[in-house]
C-alpha cells in the first residue's frame, strides 16, 4: 500500500521547458546589452557551463559518481554565470549576481502548476498520504518554486540533490528520499518527467514509479521495449488526476 507519493519538480509540477527558455532568453539579452556582444554568443558559452563545472570538480568527487550522474553544484546558476563570464573574459561582479536575479525573477513570474495538480495533492493529503518532492537542483530556488506554485500546505518533505550531493538517478538520492518519507521503498510512489532519472531511477532503487509523459516533450530517446514495459504495467501518467486512481483508497 502506498504511504507516500514523491514528485519531481521541474517539468512535473510545472512547465520548466517554456519558462526556462523565456528566462534564459531575457538573461542573455541583458548580458548582450551590458557587454556589447551578441546574446547568442553569451548563450553559447553559458550552455557549456553545466559540463564545464563538473569537469573542473576535484577528482575525489568525480570518483564517487557513476557514469552519467551529476552533482548539485552543477545546477548553481551563480557558478554557471561565473564560468561563462570567466570564459568570455568579462568581469564577474556585480554581473553574475544581477544576471542570476534576472533569470530567476523572470522564471518565477511565469510558473504555474500543471493541470489538476493542486486538487490531486490535496486529495492525497486527505487520504493520509505523505507528499514529498524529490528534485535535482539547489535547495533555495526549488523551495521558492514550491512557494510560488502555492503548494506549501501540501508538501511534507523535500529532498534536493543540494542536500544529498548526488543527482538522480543515483540510488543514494532515492535512499535519502525514502528516509524522509518514513516508510519502506515499496510503499513510496515516485512521479517524474524524466524516464531515466525519475522513472527508472526510482524503480531501480525499489520504489514504485510512474513516468509523467508530458505531451510537449520528445519521447524519442526512450527505448521502445522500455516504453512498452511501462505501458503494460500502467505506469505512464498523462494527467495528474490519474494518480488518484493509481493510489486507490
Amino acid at each position: 500500500m502506498i504511504q507516500s507519493v514523491i514528485y519531481d519538480l521541474d517539468d512535473t509540477l510545472y512547465n520548466f521547458v517554456t519558462t526556462n527558455e523565456q528566462a534564459l532568453e531575457k538573461m542573455c539579452r541583458e548580458a548582450g546589452r551590458r557587454f556589447d556582444l551578441e546574446p547568442e554568443t553569451f548563450r553559447r558559452v553559458y550552455e557549456t557551463s553545466y559540463p564545464g563545472i563538473l569537469n573542473a570538480m576535484p577528482e575525489e568527487i568525480l570518483s564517487l559518481l557513476p557514469e552519467g550522474v551529476g552533482v548539485a553544484t552543477m545546477h548553481s546558476r551563480t557558478l554557471r554565470l561565473n564560468y561563462t563570464l570567466t570564459k568570455l573574459g568579462l568581469p564577474i561582479l556585480p554581473h553574475a549576481v544581477e544576471l542570476y536575479d534576472s533569470y530567476w525573477e523572470n522564471l518565477l513570474a511565469n510558473i504555474k502548476p500543471e493541470a489538476h495538480l493542486p486538487e490531486t495533492l490535496r486529495e492525497l493529503k486527505k487520504r493520509g498520504i505523505r507528499i514529498g518532492i524529490g528534485t535535482n537542483m539547489t535547495a533555495r530556488m526549488q523551495y521558492r518554486k514550491i512557494m510560488k506554485l502555492g503548494l506549501c500546505d501540501v508538501v511534507d518533505f523535500i529532498m534536493t540533490s543540494d542536500e544529498c550531493l548526488f543527482d538522480k538517478p543515483d540510488p543514494r538520492f532515492f535512499r535519502k528520499t525514502v528516509e524522509k518519507a518514513g516508510c519502506r521503498p515499496e510503499e513510496c510512489l515516485f512521479i517524474g518527467d524524466n524516464f531515466r532519472f525519475d522513472y527508472e531511477g526510482a524503480r531501480n532503487a525499489g520504489l514504485q514509479a510512474m513516468w509523467y509523459a508530458r505531451p510537449d516533450k520528445p519521447w524519442g530517446e526512450i527505448e521502445e521495449a522500455k516504453l512498452a514495459g511501462a505501458q503494460a504495467r500502467g505506469e505512464i501518467l498523462k494527467d495528474h488526476a490519474e494518480v488518484l486512481r493509481h493510489v486507490g483508497g
